[in-house]
């Protein structure tokens, strides 16, 4: 007789569509912020005039600390959120296991966000 190891099945919902959900908006968020930066820093400015002084001009506005935050933040989410869904595809079935792991990538992410967030408004 032989016995199959089955993975126990998930529940419908959790953290997992939250992932997918985090992962697709924030790539739709990310192709338009990032694809604007891109067009405006490279395309409509001369790329030979880009300098400190240009970054200071551009990060004096509001619209653009905002921007870049929001790109900033998109981007963190995003790679936290595939991290997530990454680490649950490989990781074991232990409860205390996968609840460290939860916690760390929280921690790191919210350092990470925090850190960036303080560079860009003191740069600012």
């Amino acid at each position: 007789m032989t016995t199959e190891t089955r993975r126990p099945r998930m529940r419908p919902g959790g953290i997992g569509i939250r992932s997918f959900l985090v992962i697709r908006t924030t790539g739709v968020l990310l192709a338009v912020l990032a694809l604007g930066h891109f067009g405006l820093t490279h395309i409509v400015h001369d790329v030979a005039e880009t300098d400190s002084s240009f970054i200071a001009r551009r990060w004096s506005s509001a619209l653009w600390v905002v921007w870049d935050g929001l790109l900033l933040v998109s981007a963190l989410a995003h790679v936290g959120a595939a991290m997530t869904a990454v680490v649950r595809d490989y990781q074991t079935d232990r409860a205390g296991q996968r609840r460290t792991l939860t916690w760390l990538r929280a921690l790191l992410a919210a350092l990470l966000v925090v850190g960036a967030l303080t560079l860009i408004v003191s740069a600012g």
